[in-house]
């Protein structure tokens, strides 16, 4: 019998668009029979070869080069898929369930040498182990406790499938205070076993903290930026994997579309194949390809665009600040990534400063700067929703060369740098990111006078169209308090979205003037180009507030 999913790539040769699911519980057959589960190098000459390979419903590493893409082989059935679909490969780790217990054990060694002062602690925060998810609960509230003027926690707008606050913090210089500056996001933990993108989140948090008034470059960021910080996006995911109840879970923890899961359901064995991958259920182009429409896919994009909390949170956070960077880190790869995601949506018309900004950091990190697409197709991620929508210049960082969560020392030369990028890597990177987060040359500013204590409003509402041409409803809306001296600088993305530049429009914001209690005093149309600068001065408003 001809399995499934080699079925599916059979049909598609022949013009289908076809996609079966592989049989639900073939991960947890190959843990409970004890096969091997192996990280394979999977040769894939011609784009076409990497465009059949994801249409198996294997579970593709976020790794691939010129003619490769690396794979998780759940035993031997993914073998055998791979072998009848005429697939070869090399094997990068012969057996993954060891690796991660040899991982333990190095883990292990390396805290109790630091703790016995055998080797430096290095990290901003001094951790030597990977965090728990209360760590990063515990963490945030201890940085705002301890830096009260500069550190703000808050809580994203939805819960997780199992009832967990999603939690994050913003930094700032007099971050309670109602700013127009502009917005660096970083996130971590979309997908659960990437274990250090949320400590890279979050270790850059606290080098800020430490090093303001220390570093000019740092005390300059905060003076002039907010810098937003959500380390943990996929929490039920997170936890299932970093308590071991299934190291390798990536997706989140829906079993039926529509449905909550019950007390226990996402960690059953059966149901490891289960679940959305948040960074296929963002609105732009969602559906399309790189993206499966199989629950036990691990690239299912879930029943509808935004179906799922993980990503509502992130439309929610961004939709209500002016995100001029975004970075959310993911592994593994060594890959700076850019817009486009699908080969066939065409460069963006930013692609200038995009690719400067993207090399630019790759010169620090040492990775390859590249568009999202020459790693394989993807639609439906973060950017293809954050940057279309909202024209912030939006990354995604691939840390590592072979494996989702590496023994913790290596997240210390993640973040430093080692080799040639020995004292600049992934944090020189994020500080190039978030300088260019404050520069005017890469988004928009909207300057005037108005009463002071007025609230100015930039709203803007348009649809998300995804790869059907279903049009999903989107809402820009971000405020700021006018200051005691009654001049304001406002710092915002520009008002035509990079999709109506593509098709030759412009749009505007619509800026209003309020009163605290959210009565409108003025309204004003304001379009603003990318690194312009536009003067509304609010003299209704003024001679009314």
């Amino acid at each position: 019998m001809i399995p499934l999913a080699l079925a599916a790539v059979l049909a598609v040769g022949a013009g289908s668009q076809v996609q079966a699911a592989a049989p639900p519980d073939r991960k947890a057959q190959a843990y409970e029979s004890a096969e091997l589960i192996q990280l394979l190098r999977v040769k894939t000459p011609a784009s076409v070869d990497k465009k059949r390979l994801q249409t198996l419903d294997l579970d593709l590493a976020e790794s691939s080069g010129r003619d490769y893409v690396d794979v998780v082989a759940y035993g031997n059935q993914d073998r055998r898929l791979l072998q009848l679909a005429g697939f070869t490969w090399s094997v990068l780790e012969d057996d993954l369930v060891g690796a991660d217990r040899e991982r333990e054990i190095a883990d292990a060694a390396y805290a109790k040498a630091a703790a016995q002062k055998a080797v430096a602690a290095t990290l901003p925060s001094g951790r030597t182990a990977y965090r728990q998810l209360a760590d990063y609960t515990n963490d945030m509230a201890a940085l705002a406790s301890q830096y009260p003027t500069k550190v703000k926690q808050f809580t994203l707008r939805n819960t997780s499938l199992e009832n967990r606050t999603v939690r994050g913090i913003e930094v700032s210089r007099d971050v309670n205070a109602s700013s127009g500056k502009p917005v660096f996001l970083m996130m971590g933990l979309h997908h659960a076993r990437e274990w250090p993108s949320g400590e890279l989140t979050m270790e850059f948090a606290y080098d800020l903290l430490k090093n303001d008034g220390v570093d000019p470059r740092i005390t300059n960021i905060l003076d002039k930026s907010r810098v937003i910080f959500v380390p943990v996006v996929n929490p039920d995911g997170f936890n299932l994997s970093r308590t071991l109840g299934y190291e390798m879970k990536r997706k989140n923890c829906r079993i039926t579309n529509g449905q909550l899961p019950t007390a226990g359901q996402c960690a059953q064995s059966a149901n490891r194949s289960r679940g959305v991958d948040p960074n296929r259920n963002y609105s732009g182009f969602w559906g399309g390809p790189g993206a499966s429409s199989s629950l036990t896919s691990e690239t299912y994009r879930g029943p509808s665009a935004f179906s799922e909390p993980e990503t509502k949170n992130i439309q929610a956070l961004v939709s209500a600040h002016q995100v001029t960077t975004l970075i959310t880190n993911h592994t593994y790869s060594n890959l700076v990534l850019r817009e486009p995601g699908y080969a066939g949506a065409g460069n963006t018309p930013d692609e200038a400063i995009y690719k400067a900004l993207g090399d630019q950091m790759a010169a620090q990190n040492g990775y390859s700067s590249q568009f999202g697409y020459q790693l394989y197709d993807t639609t439906g991620t973060t950017e293809d929703w954050s940057y279309y929508a909202t024209g912030g210049l939006g990354f995604t960082f691939e840390h590592g060369t072979s494996s989702f969560h590496p023994a913790f020392s290596t997240v210390v030369n993640y973040y430093f740098g080692s080799g040639s990028t020995a004292g600049k890597g992934n944090r020189e990177a994020y500080l190039i990111a978030a300088e260019s987060t404050i520069n005017p040359a890469r988004h928009s500013i909207i300057t005037g006078s108005g009463p002071a204590g007025a609230v100015l409003r930039l709203k803007k509402s348009f649809n998300t169209k995804t790869w059907n041409g279903t049009n999903i409803p989107d809402v820009l809306d971000t405020t700021m308090v006018v200051p005691a001296g009654g001049s304001y600088t406002y710092h915002a993305n520009p008002s035509t979205r990079p999709i109506t530049v593509q098709q030759g429009g412009t749009e505007s914001w619509t800026l209003t003037c309020e009163r605290p209690t959210g009565q409108v005093l003025e309204t004003r149309q304001v379009t603003v180009a990318r690194g312009a600068s536009v003067t509304a001065n609010l003299t209704t408003c003024a001679s009314v507030f």
